[in-house]
């Protein structure tokens, strides 16, 4: 436990592919899902080592110097124009969230949709059937619904702000969420905030497209064999958008 302030530091600053696995594991587990309880640790964790080692009044818990270092550091860690594991993994939980939290207000009013009866034979009734596919294909599971209660806790802590900071604590703690710090440190770096934003897009797509992917293997009926024919199309189509934009980063933000 002593150590776990230099670990989370390690596991935020190296990019080696054992740190990658490390960082992972601690984050995810066996499963897929992000824990917030280890996001919160790891921050703390890794504020603590920074507090520790820049000033002898920081150490001691008197003044803002190590916690301002901590936020510096870490962002040249997530809004690094290069890129690393680090930022992958927040661009595509920050992508995640987005999807699934679009999906929810749009689709879920229009759920009755999916229960229509199929009145009129294909293809008068290829309008309906379209748009009960779409329907099925942007569903909400129990995945999603984790994922929604995880945006209910992160938006908390924002609103919590008040202008400064926002409070979280994910087992009684209390602990600080310095918006305006991070909104500063984002301005210094807008020169890497073109290729950041292409990447999040890049995840974007690719969190669509794997949903695609996955409910392309129901199959079976009429109509889950459109289901088959729409969700391939637009994973194919996705897919070959995040190849463009895998492209245009990898040339350092030049067109090839």
């Amino acid at each position: 436990q002593e150590c776990y302030p230099y670990l989370a530091k390690r596991l935020i600053s190296d990019d080696s592919p054992r740190a990658r696995g490390a960082l992972r594991m601690l984050l995810y587990g066996k499963g897929e899902d992000l824990d917030l309880t280890k996001v919160q640790e790891l921050t703390s964790g890794f504020q603590s080592y920074t507090s520790s080692t820049s000033s002898v009044e920081s150490s001691r818990g008197v003044g803002d110097k190590g916690r301002i270092a901590a936020i510096e550091q870490v962002a040249n860690v997530i809004l690094s124009e290069d890129g690393n594991y680090v930022q992958e993994l927040l661009l595509r939980e920050i992508a995640l969230g987005l999807d699934t939290a679009i999906r929810d207000s749009v689709i879920s009013p229009l759920e009755p949709i999916r229960g229509l009866p199929s009145l009129v034979p294909l293809p008068l009734g290829l309008p309906l059937e379209l748009a009960k596919t779409g329907l099925d294909l942007q569903s909400i599971d129990a995945r999603d619904e984790k994922r929604l209660a995880n945006i209910r806790i992160l938006s908390d802590l924002v609103r919590g702000a008040g202008g400064d900071d926002a409070t979280f604590g994910t087992r009684g703690e209390r602990s600080t969420f310095p918006v305006d710090r991070i909104l500063q440190e984002t301005a210094k770096r807008q020169s890497s905030l073109t290729r950041i934003g292409a990447r999040f897009g890049r995840s974007l797509a690719a969190v669509h497209a794997e949903r695609l992917r996955e409910r392309v293997d129901k199959s079976g009926t009429e109509t889950e064999d459109l289901k088959h024919l729409v969700a391939l199309r637009g994973a194919e189509t996705l897919e070959a958008f995040i190849e463009n934009i895998s492209r245009w980063d990898d040339g350092h933000g030049k067109l090839p």
